[in-house]
C-alpha cells in the first residue's frame, strides 16, 4: 500500500524453480508454496515495501491489528483500539497478554513502544505513514500514540499491510542489522535460514510458541520468487506452487481452465505522477495549464483497451469502489488533443522514469506516443524491475514524472505520494495551500465524514492535475488445493492465516 515503490523489486530468477517433480505428490500436503513476482525489498519490516512482498512478514510477525480481505480489522496483538477524543490525534491500543516471540521470550507492552520508536527512527520507504507521530507511551496494558497532525488511518498503519504494526523482539531491536537476514517476530511462522536462499526462495516453519496455534494450518510455508507470470502459472498447473501471487488478467482464463481458483479485485490506479509540480527541472510542468493539457492529450479508453484484460480507463487517482472515488471526475479531462495544444502553448519536453512491472512501462510508452501528437516529448528511462535503482532515480530529482501504480486508501495514498515529504514518490516535496487544506480536512474528519472529505480532497488534486491517471488494474491471485482464500476487496488484505489445505489435497 511502501518505500519507494511499494510493490516490487525484482531479482532475475535463474530460469527454473528449485528441483522438484511436476506432480502434486512432490510437495507435502502440509506445505504451502507461494509464488511472488519479486523478492521482498528487505526482511527488515522497517525497510520492506507493501503489496504481496509483505507475505514474508505476514507469516513471521504478529501485527498489532490484523487487516482482513473484506477491508475490516480484527484483533491481533492489540485486542482493542481506537481514537481518543476528536481530531484523530491520539490513538490507544490494549495489548494482548500471554504472547511469546518465536524465541520463547514474552511480548511486553514496552516492546510495542520500542518497536514503534524504532520504526520512527528508521528511514524506510513506508515512513510517510508515520507522519505526525510525536510520542508513544505505555501505561499498564495500554499503548498510546500521540500525533502533532491528524492521521485517520492508524488501524491500517498498525496492521500487517504497512508493516508498522509488526512488533519486533528485543533480540531483533538490539542488533537491527540481523533483521535483514532473520525474523524476530511473534507470528505463526519463523524463517528457516538454513533452507532459505535470499532472492530465490524463503522457507518458514511453525513458531512453536505461537499464541493461536489454530491459525498454523500448514507445517511449512515456502515463498518462491518467479519473475515471469507465465512460468508462475505453469508452476501452479504442475503442482510446484499452491498460490500464485504473480498472476495477471491475461492468464486468468488459463488458470480457470486448469481448475484454479481466481481472486480478482483490490484495484490500483496506474498513472503518471507529475512530480515536478513547481517546475524545478522542467519549468513547463510548474504551470497547471500544462499539466491539465497533458491530461486532455491522452485517450485513456484506447490505452486501457491496448493494455488488455483487467485494465479500465480512469480519470482520477482513486479507483472505483475505493474511498474518495467520484464518478463526476471521470469527465473532467475528456480526450481533446486540440484543447491540449491550446493549453500547452508550444513544445514541452520532460523526462520520465518507470518500471517494467504491472504494465507500467507499457503505459508509459502508450502515453508518450499520444503526448507526441500534441507536441510533448516524454523521454522514458526504464529501471527494469530494480526497485532500488528506481528509488535512487526518483530521489535524484532528474525526472519530472514517474509512472507507478498504487492501491491504497486515499489518505494513505496522499501520505505516500502527495503530501508526504519523506516519500520517494514526492521527490520535489510538492506544496499547494488548497491541497494541504483539503488534506487536513480529510485527516481530521470524524468517521462519518471521511468519505465526503475524501471526495473533496480528490477533486482538488484532480483540478490541480498533479497526476495523469491512465487506468485501473485489478490485482489477481490464482490458487489450487487451498481453501478459505477469502476475497480481494478494495483496501483489503489477503487473509494468509485463514488459508488451509483443501479437503482431499
Amino acid at each position: 500500500m511502501k518505500r519507494a515503490a511499494a510493490l516490487v523489486a525484482a531479482v532475475v530468477l535463474a530460469a527454473a524453480l528449485p528441483a522438484c517433480s511436476s506432480s502434486r505428490g512432490a510437495t507435502a500436503d502440509d506445505t504451502l508454496v507461494v509464488a511472488l513476482p519479486a523478492p521482498p525489498e528487505s526482511l527488515n519490516p522497517a525497510h520492506n515495501g507493501s503489496g504481496a512482498q509483505g507475505i514474508v512478514h505476514w507469516l513471521s510477525y504478529e501485527p498489532l491489528i490484523r487487516a482482513k480481505s473484506d477491508g475490516s480489522f480484527a484483533p491481533a496483538l492489540a485486542t482493542e483500539w481506537g481514537y481518543v477524543g476528536t481530531g484523530n490525534t491520539e490513538f490507544a491500543m490494549t495489548i494482548r497478554d500471554g504472547v511469546d516471540y518465536a524465541d520463547g521470550t514474552r511480548v511486553e507492552v514496552a516492546h510495542v513502544v520500542d518497536t514503534i520508536k524504532y520504526y520512527l527512527g528508521s528511514p524506510g520507504p513506508m515512513k510517510p505513514f508515520l507522519t505526525g507521530i510525536t510520542d508513544v507511551t505505555a501505561s499498564g496494558r495500554q499503548v498510546t500514540v500521540k500525533l502533532s497532525t491528524p492521521n485517520p488511518i492508524l488501524p491500517y498503519v498498525f496492521s500487517q499491510l504497512v508493516n508498522w504494526g509488526d512488533v519486533i523482539s528485543p533480540a531483533g531491536l538490539s542488533m537491527p542489522d540481523r533483521l535483514t537476514t532473520q525474523t524476530f517476530g511473534a507470528g505463526p511462522y519463523t524463517l528457516d535460514t538454513a533452507t532459505t536462499v535470499a532472492g530465490d526462495h524463503y522457507t518458514f516453519v511453525k513458531n512453536a510458541h505461537y499464541w493461536n496455534p489454530s491459525a498454523q494450518r500448514f507445517a511449512k510455508v515456502v515463498v518462491r520468487v518467479i519473475p515471469d507470470p507465465n512460468t508462475a502459472t505453469q508452476a501452479l498447473a504442475s503442482g510446484q506452487v499452491d498460490v500464485n501471487l504473480n498472476a495477471t488478467a491475461t492468464l486468468a482464463d488459463q488458470a480457470r481452465g486448469m481448475g484454479a481458483r481466481v481472486l480478482e479485485g483490490n484495484p490500483g490506479v496506474l498513472a503518471l505522477y507529475l512530480v515536478d509540480r513547481a517546475g524545478e527541472t522542467t519549468p513547463a510542468m510548474g504551470d497547471v495549464r500544462v499539466r491539465q493539457a497533458l491530461n486532455h492529450a491522452v485517450d485513456r479508453a484506447a490505452i486501457a483497451k491496448a493494455l488488455g484484460a483487467g485494465f479500465s480507463p480512469v480519470g482520477q487517482i482513486a479507483a472505483d469502489g475505493t474511498d474518495g472515488y467520484d464518478p463526476a471526475l471521470e469527465s473532467r479531462y475528456p480526450y481533446d488533443p486540440d484543447k491540449a495544444r491550446s493549453l500547452l502553448g508550444g513544445e514541452v519536453r520532460f523526462d520520465l522514469v518507470d518500471l517494467l512491472t504491472f504494465g507500467m512501462n507499457t503505459a508509459s510508452q502508450a502515453v508518450s506516443a499520444q503526448l507526441a501528437k500534441v507536441g510533448v516529448t516524454a523521454t522514458i528511462h526504464t529501471d527494469g524491475n530494480d526497485l532500488n535503482r528506481f528509488v535512487a532515480d526518483l530521489t535524484s530529482r532528474e525526472f519530472a514524472a514517474v509512472t507507478f501504480r498504487l492501491n491504497t486508501p486515499l489518505f494513505a495514498s496522499a501520505l505516500f505520494n502527495i503530501t508526504g515529504t519523506t516519500s520517494p514518490l514526492n521527490p520535489f516535496q510538492s506544496r499547494d495551500p488548497e491541497v494541504e487544506a483539503a488534506f487536513h480536512a480529510l485527516a481530521s474528519a470524524p468517521a462519518e465524514g471521511q468519505e465526503a472529505a475524501a471526495k473533496a480532497f480528490n477533486r482538488v488534486v484532480v483540478e490541480k492535475a498533479w497526476f495523469l491517471p491512465v487506468a485501473t488494474v485489478q490485482n489477481y491471485a490464482f490458487a489450487k488445493g487451498v481453501a478459505n482464500l477469502g476475497e480481494f476487496a478494495p483496501n483489503g488484505a489477503l487473509d494468509v492465516l485463514d488459508w488451509a489445505p483443501e479437503a482431499g489435497r
